[in-house]
């Protein structure tokens, strides 16, 4: 048990420090940092698509496998393709992402101020309110009441960086009241 809460400390640590990096990307690059992010995760797609469609043509030699076993590989291609050359369009699927990200943290971390709460640790309530904050972050960022793209990307970096901010805040306050509660072991 205390192997995996160690685990489960460090995973959620990296991921706060992996938002923020990401928040701080979206701040000070908006613009940049979509086509990026969309010539990566595009690239990735199309060669996963390129080893699928290999793998097909040289099986299908061999065992005769079916043509609808290329159709994944088709498919992870025309993904790829249109990540690629069309950020722009992508924009709206990043901020349903980035919303539920944000929720979901939000969710997560009302889950651990109640935990605090039910300890009896003091200011449980500053941790119920950056969660609260985060869960209504990310409904904002859900119903983008910004308009222009570049603002949108913006206030999603700037939400990303308060999550992970939070995040931590949280884990190292959740760490405290765990070492209290049975010892150093958690540390």
């Amino acid at each position: 048990m205390r192997n995996i809460l160690r685990e489960q400390r460090r995973s959620s640590m990296v991921a706060a420090v992996v938002t923020i990096l990401m928040g701080l990307l979206l701040i000070f690059v908006p613009d940049r940092s979509i086509q990026l992010l969309c010539a990566l995760l595009g690239g990735a797609l199309m060669l996963t698509g390129v080893i699928y469609i290999f793998g097909w043509l040289s099986k299908r030699r061999e065992t005769g496998f079916p043509v609808w076993f290329l159709l994944p590989g088709v498919i992870l291609v025309a993904l790829g393709l249109w990540l690629c050359t069309s950020p722009a369009s992508v924009v709206l699927l990043i901020q349903y992402i980035f919303a539920a990200i944000l929720i979901f943290h939000g969710v997560i971390d009302i889950q651990g101020a109640v935990s605090l709460a039910r300890q009896g640790w003091n200011r449980w309530w500053m941790d119920l309110l950056l969660a609260v904050l985060t869960l209504v972050l990310g409904i904002l960022i859900l119903l983008n009441p910004f308009g222009a793209t570049e603002l949108l990307l913006t206030a999603i970096g700037v939400s990303l960086v308060f999550d992970g901010v939070s995040d931590l805040s949280l884990i190292h306050r959740l760490s405290k009241a765990f070492r209290e509660m049975d010892g150093d072991w958690y540390e």
